[in-house]
């Protein structure tokens, strides 16, 4: 028998330290949330020269995620509980205090481990706007970390 998953997943990232929310209101489709602290050390000043300017920056990010292959890893008997599978992802961030925004597309991959555990990796092309420029830029994550709903 199949386990069922949550419609709400919690999750802490520990590689990229995250705190994570995964809203399912579908089988394949989910809506993730997250929280993370980004900090900085180097930076550009008005010439291009980098200069020693660390900085904190609280960031906020929202991603519509599909999961298109479920059936067929649940078919070769292989984990689908807490989405553990491939993915289509289109995450939105935006990071305080000086606004700086970023949408892309990405493929992922994402895949339960143990009772506990779980493991994250998505990549793929994407613009920030900052400044008042946008720039291309690559968009994904990594995280390996603890799925709250089991402890």
């Amino acid at each position: 028998m199949k386990p069922e998953s949550p419609s709400v997943i919690g999750r802490i990232s520990l590689i990229s330290p995250k705190l994570i929310a995964e809203i399912a209101p579908s089988d394949h489709f989910t809506l993730t949330t997250g929280f993370w602290i980004r900090a900085s050390f180097w930076t550009k000043d008005v010439t291009g020269e980098s200069v020693y300017h660390p900085m904190v920056s609280p960031t906020f990010t929202f991603e519509p995620r599909y999961y298109f292959n479920l059936e067929s890893r649940e078919a070769r008997g292989k984990r689908t509980d807490y989405y553990s599978g491939w993915y289509l992802g289109f995450p939105f961030n935006i990071e305080f205090p000086d606004l700086r925004y970023s949408f892309g597309g990405t493929i992922g991959f994402q895949r339960t481990l143990g009772n506990r555990w779980y493991w994250n990796i998505s990549f793929g092309p994407g613009i920030t706007y900052a400044n008042s420029y946008f720039h291309l830029d690559g968009a994904g994550d990594l995280g390996l970390g603890i799925i709250l709903n089991k402890m």
